[in-house]
């Protein structure tokens, strides 16, 4: 017997869904678009840190901003912050529409051949937020308060 879904997980696959119909997830209702934003990043972030996350254009090419201010809509004030902060380390401007010059930066702070780990003073590793378990609670108490805008 498989275990229930949490409402966070409901909310989750819902925002996906929704984000799939309307083409363009930063034309979803408010609560739909930050669940949708927060558990994007989050989950590339907990799979392979920030230079994953910014290791690849995202669908549409939205300024990291949107991301930040998901984070901070869910109260995650510290993880918006560090990763606004490894946004402005990019020596250049709209790094979110520039994949291989991000690429380029990333790199020049790689210090092993299988490209996974990083010199102490890269900004994807001083500004990691990868595994911040608080994230995810945080997420699902913005879930339970905003209940009203996804199925139960």
């Amino acid at each position: 017997m498989s275990k229930p879904k949490s409402q966070l997980d409901r909310a989750i696959h819902f925002a996906i869904d929704q984000a799939e119909r309307v083409g363009d997830p930063l034309l979803l209702p408010l609560p739909l678009k930050i669940v949708y934003l927060v558990q994007g990043a989050q989950g590339v972030i907990d799979n392979g840190g920030l230079h994953f996350f910014f290791g690849h254009d995202w669908h549409g090419q939205p300024p990291y901003a949107v991301f930040v201010d998901a984070y901070r809509a869910i109260g995650a004030v510290s993880e918006a912050d560090a990763l606004a902060s490894a946004v402005a380390s990019f020596p250049f401007a709209d790094p979110h529409k520039h994949e291989c010059q991000r690429r380029e930066f990333i790199e020049q702070f790689l210090i092993d051949k299988d490209r996974t780990r990083h010199r102490p003073d890269s900004p994807f590793e001083i500004y990691d937020i990868c595994g911040s378990e608080a994230v995810w609670r945080q997420l699902s108490a913005y879930v339970a308060a905003h209940a009203e805008s996804f199925p139960p």
